[in-house]
This record gives structure tokens, C-alpha cells and sequence, in this order.
């Protein structure tokens, strides 16, 4: 599934680099990462030579040579035995369309675009157990939600709170997404500096920093590099996609992936209170513990 999403969402062919990272972190290790990655490999098409007709023939090996399954060329590697793989030159479609039974080769539409253009509404729902779950639309919305029940959770990714209720059997009665407020999803340059919201997600926060290290100074950018050095170590590709910067400053956790960066770095952090009052304290005067 992680090559599927890879796959559809690339409007190239992905480098090795970026299938080695889609797979990262939610592998079985019992199968081994090199079959693996070995077997995705193809999707990359670093050698034409193995997608054109040009590619080796198996009459031109010579006795005792043996094709690599990884790069499909005569070595050393394995078993003198030698397969004779069937090379086809013809690629046919392999889904269709559901509507008339039409066959096409293009990609189907991964989400329907009909969810991408609808208007977000503020959402108010109940579940088991008491809990009740608000996804506001306005900061304000947020401030007042969190007034009215102090020891409410906010949520982005919700990686943290998911393993509390989950593994811990912690119950919190009441959650508040913040994932659809515009002021805490801000990710902006300046000459003061780059001012990022709190619901801003870890890949987009690397994605938008990689961009900065193209086009601006090497002066500029050092604090850039380093997070983006250190965001890839972060987790996997599917926790970046949901996991948010705020979430994993609350976190507070000494040894958490963002927060000795922010710190060597003198960033600042902007807080509000439910009054709407805010205040700005450096980054390594606001941990007070985990």
C-alpha cells in the first residue's frame, strides 16, 4: 500500500531515494528489507537497459553466469542456474472502467474531487463512553471550546493522545481537531524569519523548508537544513503526513525529534490564552517537564 500511494501520487518515476523512504518505518523485518526493496527497485528505472529491447538476452551469457535479481545482469551473486525470463513488449490496460466497461490506461482519480472542493463545516460529534469530538473552523472557535472545557485535548495527527487511550486506557472526554484553522496551519518567509502554525504538518514543514534551501542563502538557511536533516529520521512517511508541529512541541519530550532544534535555533513560540491574549517566550524557556 505505501508503493501504491507512491506510485499513484508521482507524476514521474520515483528516484530510489524516495522508495527507500516511502517504505520506511512500517516494514516487516521478519521478511527482510533487501528482497523488499530489491523488488521495488524496478519501479525506479534507474538502467533503460532492462526496460528496452536492448536489454541482455539470456543466449549471450556464457556458462556459469548467473542474472542478478536485482539488476538483471550476468554476476557472482547466487546460483549458477540460470532462468530464462519471458521480456514483455506489450503493456495492456489492467483495470476498467466500472461506468460503460471502457478499458483506459490512465490513472483513475485517487480522491474524489468532489470531497476536495466541499466547503469544510464545523463538526460536533458524540461517541461512546461519554467522548465528544469538535473540529472547529475559526481560532476563535478553538479559544472558546477550550474555556468552556480546560482539559480538553487538541488534536492534529493525534499519534500521541492515539497510543494514551489506546495502550495507556486513558480517557479524555473531549477532543478538539484544530486541523482546519487557518491561522495554525500559517507557514510563511519574511525578513524576520519563517512563522509557522502549529497544526502545519511535519512533511509539509520539510517539504516547504527544501524549497527555502533552493532558492535563498546558505546564511539564511542553516536552521532549514538541520530540521530537514533530522525531520527524516522522524517516524515514517505516513505519521509525517498527519503528525504536526505543535503536536510534537507539546510532546515535550527531552529527547523529541523537533524540539532540541528549536532550541539551538532561538526560535520563538507564539502562545494564546482562551481570552484571545498573546504572548511570545523562547523556545528553551518553555519546557517545564515530559
Amino acid at each position: 500500500m505505501s508503493m501504491y500511494a507512491l506510485l499513484r501520487s508521482s507524476k514521474t518515476p520515483p528516484t530510489e531515494e524516495q522508495i527507500e523512504e516511502s517504505l520506511a518505518g512500517n516494514l516487516c523485518r521478519c521478511t527482510g528489507y533487501r528482497p523488499i526493496l530489491d523488488a521495488f527497485r524496478v519501479f525506479s528505472k534507474t538502467n533503460d537497459l532492462l526496460y528496452t529491447n536492448n536489454s541482455i538476452s539470456i543466449s549471450s551469457l556464457k556458462d556459469g553466469d548467473f542474472v542478478c535479481p536485482s539488476t538483471g545482469k550476468p554476476c557472482s551473486c547466487g546460483s549458477k542456474t540460470v532462468q530464462k525470463y519471458n521480456i514483455c513488449h506489450d503493456y495492456k490496460p489492467v483495470s476498467y472502467n466500472e461506468i460503460d466497461g471502457s478499458s483506459y490506461t490512465n490513472k483513475e482519480i485517487i480522491f474524489p474531487p468532489q470531497l476536495l472542493m466541499r466547503k469544510p463545516s464545523y463538526l460536533s460529534l458524540k461517541g461512546t463512553n461519554g467522548i465528544k469530538w469538535h473540529r472547529p473552523l475559526e481560532l476563535k472557535h478553538v479559544l472558546d471550546l477550550k474555556s468552556r472545557f480546560p482539559d480538553a485535548k487538541l488534536v492534529v495527527g493525534n499519534t500521541e493522545i492515539g497510543i494514551e487511550t489506546r495502550l495507556k486506557k486513558i480517557h479524555y472526554p473531549i477532543f478538539v481537531s484544530v486541523t482546519h484553522v487557518p491561522e495554525l496551519n500559517t507557514l510563511s518567509f519574511n525578513d524576520n524569519g519563517i512563522e509557522i502554525g502549529a497544526a502545519v504538518r511535519l512533511s509539509e514543514l520539510r517539504k516547504s523548508f527544501k524549497k527555502a534551501v533552493n532558492e535563498r542563502s546558505s546564511h539564511e538557511t542553516s536552521s532549514c537544513k538541520a530540521i530537514i536533516e533530522q525531520i527524516k529520521w522522524f517516524a515514517g512517511t505516513q505519521i509525517r503526513n498527519v503528525a504536526s508541529v505543535g503536536g510534537n512541541i507539546c510532546t515535550a519530550s527531552p529527547i523529541s525529534d523537533l524540539n532540541p532544534l528549536w532550541m539551538a535555533s532561538k526560535a520563538k513560540f507564539k502562545i494564546v490564552d482562551c481570552n484571545g491574549n498573546f504572548r511570545t517566550t523562547l523556545a528553551e524557556n518553555f519546557f517545564l517537564g515530559y
